[in-house]
């Protein structure tokens, strides 16, 4: 079971630590793949069909882990963005 965790960080470790997120979401994305290809490279020859849907099933997983990082890392940059742009705003006001 997956669960949202909240934390806060400095404005300006925002990148970093998104990079981090993203770090192992690309992880995830070559576990994925790497499941994948051994599982298109030997399906002729294993008769093993259970293992075989198996590493399907876990490369799935792998590309779901993936997908949910690139998720949060878009929503965090997205308030991040937002955030940004409120600075920019509340400066440019000041300067006024």
């Amino acid at each position: 079971m997956r669960v949202k965790i909240a934390y806060t960080v400095e404005l300006e470790e925002v990148e970093t630590e998104v990079q981090e997120i993203i770090s192992r979401g690309l992880k995830d994305l070559e576990v994925a793949l790497k499941e994948a290809t051994e599982v298109c490279a030997n399906l002729g020859e294993s008769k093993d069909l259970q293992n075989v849907l198996s590493r399907i099933q876990s490369a799935r997983i792998s590309l779901f882990k993936a997908d949910s990082n690139l998720s949060d890392c878009h929503d965090i940059l997205k308030g991040y963005s937002d955030v940004l742009k409120k600075v920019e705003e509340e400066v440019e006001n000041e300067e006024t």
